[in-house]
């Protein structure tokens, strides 16, 4: 799994690339911590190349929602395949992230 971060002052691009697995889950949440949370008010995942997601991968999106909202921001997830936002929405991912599919 490949992760690109781009941080400018109070925003911060992810994309990322590949199976977010248990191993893919612990990358991520390296990445996440790199960030200085508490000055972030967007935080955008791009997920145009990810192929899967398991519930580490979940557990940690729900991480970083949660230290984002704490300290007022907010993380935006794009680009999803169907499968993937399906699946988010069945288990209602759609009501604490903000979503929106690949075209």
């Amino acid at each position: 799994m490949d992760i690109k971060v781009e941080a400018d002052q109070d925003q911060a691009r992810i994309e990322v690339v590949g199976s977010i697995d248990e191993r893919g889950a612990e990358n991520l949440k390296r990445s996440f911590l790199d960030l200085d949370i508490g000055s972030m008010n967007n935080v955008v995942l791009d997920f145009d190349g990810v192929t899967f997601i398991g519930s580490a991968g979940i557990g940690k999106l729900l991480l970083l929602y949660k230290n984002l909202a704490e300290h007022g921001g907010q993380l935006r997830i794009e680009n999803l395949s169907k499968d993937i936002y399906t699946m988010f929405k069945v288990v209602k991912l759609d009501q604490v992230f903000q979503l929106s599919q690949a075209s």
